[in-house]
């Protein structure tokens, strides 16, 4: 009884908005969904809401030490991925390959939003130097997004069209075969003396 006492303790919150707080209401929620209701459409509603207090937890959590790099915290990717994850398990048989494109527009969204709340939702002219910042962060997951997309469609074209894949024999010194309709004149006139 000691040691779940002890366990409860580390899950209490210090302050109310708390990643502490919001794993809480996951956990609250999750069993709920489970013991509450034998309707399975609002079990699967209440466990999508418990993944995304569970995210937001994550979220809370990602940036603050030691998951700051170099002044840069990693929730905007940890929660673009968790959320990515949700994408698909609700997309995996229609769409595969939707929430793989679909995390580095996630990532570069949840940054802008996380930097509007650590601005305290002023809107105004950032210096040059952050607007300048911003626009690459975007324009790298723009080019992530980009080679995502273009390994997926070229993965695809390898399948539909194999012929394209290099076969042993090409490589073969004695294999190259000159066509007749392309011979030079050069080449007609050596067979024909």
């Amino acid at each position: 009884m000691n040691k779940f006492l002890k366990a409860l303790n580390v899950l209490k919150p210090d302050k109310p908005l708390e990643w502490r707080t919001f794993l809480l209401i996951s956990l609250t929620i999750w069993i709920a969904s489970i013991l509450g209701t034998t309707d399975e459409e609002i079990r699967n509603q209440l466990a999508v809401l418990s993944w995304l207090a569970l995210t937001i937890a994550i979220g809370f959590r990602t940036s603050q030490p030691p998951f700051i790099i170099g002044g840069i915290p990693l929730s905007p990717w940890v929660m673009a991925l968790s959320l990515c994850l949700m994408i698909y398990q609700k997309t995996e048989a229609t769409r595969p390959y939707f929430a793989l494109k679909l995390w580095p527009l996630i990532a570069a969204c949840l940054v802008f939003i996380l930097e509007f709340i650590r601005d305290n939702f002023k809107i105004q002219s950032p210096p040059p130097l952050v607007r300048f910042g911003f626009i690459i962060i975007f324009l790298i997951h723009i080019n992530i997004y980009c080679w995502i997309e273009f390994s997926i469609r070229f993965q695809d074209w390898l399948e539909n069209v194999p012929e394209i894949i290099p076969r042993q024999e090409i490589f073969k010194p004695d294999s190259a075969k000159i066509n007749q309709e392309f011979r030079s004149s050069s080449f007609r006139r050596i067979d024909q003396g």
